[in-house]
């Protein structure tokens, strides 16, 4: 019963496929690296999202960690062009000023938005999508964009008056 057993599981092996499951409606990944004014981003809560002013399609979109960043599956957009929406924030301890830490009171967070709201809502960025091709999008944003604080947290704060 047991040698029985072996080929069958081989069967389905085949049949189901060990390999990497396709994309659905005709996706095609798109993979690269954002810099930040020429320097290697290594912290914040990035987004990149590809819309499509053309087709209507949501495109695709997903997080950037440390700089990188693979849209694939549902994620990933159809083939066609793009303009490259980009959303960037950190998050800063208040009473220090450095990146928050696991030890950090969320009381004290601070969040900073990163990027001008231009990247995102009003992007000249353009990439176009190719099937059957390897899409990377590597890209420098250069701008001299400071900081803002977004969400100064206030209503999670005790007043000490």
């Amino acid at each position: 019963m047991k040698l029985f057993i072996i080929p069958i599981l081989f069967c389905l092996v085949v049949v189901i496929g060990c390999g990497k499951t396709p994309n659905p409606d005709g996706r095609v990944d798109v993979s690269g690296t954002l810099t930040l004014n020429g320097q290697e981003i290594t912290d914040g809560v990035w987004s990149i999202f590809l819309k499509s002013d053309e087709n209507h399609d949501n495109g695709g979109g997903g997080p950037v960690y440390k700089g990188k960043f693979h849209l694939t599956g549902r994620n990933a957009p159809k083939p066609g062009k793009y303009r490259v929406c980009l959303t960037g924030t950190r998050y800063i301890d208040a009473k220090t000023g450095n990146p928050v830490s696991p030890q950090t009171d969320p009381a004290d967070f601070v969040t900073l938005k990163i990027l001008p709201d231009d990247f995102f809502n009003n992007s000249k960025i353009e990439f176009e999508v190719v099937a059957k091709k390897k899409n990377i999008f590597n890209y420098n944003i250069e701008t001299d964009f400071k900081p803002v604080e977004i969400n100064n947290n206030t209503r999670n704060r005790e007043k000490t008056d």
